[in-house]
């Protein structure tokens, strides 16, 4: 990257080490890093190696090792992986997707793959395909994507496949599925590079840092349920000075276009790993993944926190009440409270030339007055409902926040708008998640957006 616009642009020819980076480089968050890094790129990249530019084969003996030792406690009567179904969507790099391959042919040399890029919503024209390749491995990007190929067939993977033997998952460990194959935990893999592998030690769901694989940095992001608002820190701890416990979001640096990227990717540090070799003398951290806190919504003069937000939502169903199944929060950005049926935005030229521009995009006018929530929930709802929900939050909400109570009275915001949603809605999100083969599945049951 140091030939590169951006190279010039930062003078990453005369950094040296890991504090001149930290000096000289900003935490850039995904909108910067698109701006100031992606965009810039272009293909002025000098050509190096692909195992260089990846660096997948540096950590790939520690995780045949640990693939080995979860295979050997299953029972030796299992074979070795030898025909491996991959259902996987190909990334946008093809240097990761070929890393995920090596990875494979490396714990089985000589492997037959059939690889799936995604699943139809009546995927019984995959599944003749499988149960023709007769495959060994099922490799998923996550456990729930089993869960939803055992619902279609109506039983475990296992009596539909009978040759099948292992399940690899990279994400959503934790969902329960029929099946009492073994699950092997297949590493966590990301855009820039490897970023964790599977632990020997429990929790088996859990990873080590992958440090020789990439430059990994953790920005401390504090305890949303120790406190609410998030108080986001401008410097990054290393890995080895972690914290046992503490929340941390990953700040990704590498040879595939990243340069201290936000990645959005939150861990908690529940352990370390001793040194592996007098090369490696740095202990890892051991880490859970976890979701995103739930963001802070800015109104006209109040900042909400995304905590509250969610645990108002939660708190706002009673026993009577039908169950909630999801529910979105995000600020409500009609310009008049009194005709909801009006859609647009408080910037009168957001559709036009003018709107997508710098100079639109710099004035964006007032911030929004109101919050909106749209619900799912499970059974019937009479007419009333949602205004009664609507006040239950509000006066939630209020009980939390003395700006916002004091803004409310004043009439400064409007009232809180509650959306009933249609049922189904977010089962067929999930589904969709599920079959387009990329990345974790499981969401928060409340979660805030920029939009809705």
């Amino acid at each position: 990257m140091v030939g590169t616009a951006v190279g010039r642009d930062f003078d990453l020819a005369r950094l040296r080490t890991l504090a001149d980076l930290q000096a000289s480089v900003p935490l850039l968050d995904r909108e910067a890093h698109a701006a100031r890094v992606t965009a810039r790129l272009g293909f002025d990249l000098a050509e190096l190696p692909e195992a260089e530019l990846g660096a997948g084969e540096l950590d790939r003996p520690t995780l045949l090792e640990v693939w080995r030792q979860r295979s050997s406690e299953a029972g030796p009567e299992r074979p070795r992986p030898r025909r491996i179904a991959l259902l996987r969507a190909p990334g946008d790099d093809p240097l990761i997707d070929r890393l995920r391959l090596d990875d494979f042919a490396a714990f089985a040399p000589g492997l037959e793959l059939l690889r799936v890029p995604s699943l139809d919503a009546d995927p019984r024209a995959q599944l003749d395909a499988l149960r023709r390749f007769r495959p060994d491995t099922l490799v998923m990007p996550s456990l729930a994507t089993c869960s939803w190929l055992e619902g279609a067939l109506r039983t475990p993977l296992e009596r539909q496949l009978d040759n099948l033997h292992w399940l690899f998952a990279e994400s959503d460990l934790d969902q329960r599925i029929r099946s009492r194959l073994p699950v092997i935990n297949a590493g966590w893999i990301h855009e820039a590079g490897r970023i964790g592998l599977p632990t020997r030690r429990s929790p088996w769901q859990g990873f080590s840092l992958a440090t020789r694989s990439l430059l990994i940095e953790l920005l401390p992001h504090g305890d949303p349920e120790v406190d609410p608002r998030q108080r986001v820190q401008d410097r990054t701890v290393l890995p080895e000075n972690a914290v046992l416990g503490e929340r941390y979001e990953l700040v990704l640096s590498s040879p595939l276009g990243f340069l201290r990227f936000r990645s959005g990717l939150h861990v908690r540090v529940v352990g370390f790993l001793p040194p592996a070799d007098s090369e490696d003398t740095l202990p890892r951290p051991r880490v859970l993944r976890l979701p995103p806190p739930p963001a802070d919504v800015s109104l006209e003069g109040v900042t909400l926190a995304g905590a509250w937000l969610t645990a108002s939502v939660r708190q706002a169903f009673n026993r009577e009440d039908p169950a909630l199944v999801a529910g979105e929060i995000a600020a409500d950005r009609l310009d008049d409270p009194r005709d909801r049926s009006k859609s647009g935005s408080l910037e009168p030229f957001h559709e036009t030339e003018l709107g997508a521009s710098r100079v639109g995009a710099r004035s964006q006018g007032p911030k929004p007055r109101a919050l909106v929530v749209r619900v799912e929930v499970q059974g019937q709802t009479d007419a009333a409902f949602a205004a009664r929900l609507a006040q239950r939050i509000d006066v939630d909400l209020r009980g939390r926040s003395a700006a916002y109570d004091w803004l409310r009275g004043r009439g400064d915001l409007w009232d809180l708008r509650v959306v009933v949603a249609e049922s189904g809605r977010a089962r067929r999100a999930r589904d969709q998640r599920i079959r387009a083969l990329d990345g974790s599945v499981e969401r928060p049951t409340v979660r805030v957006r920029t939009n809705l």
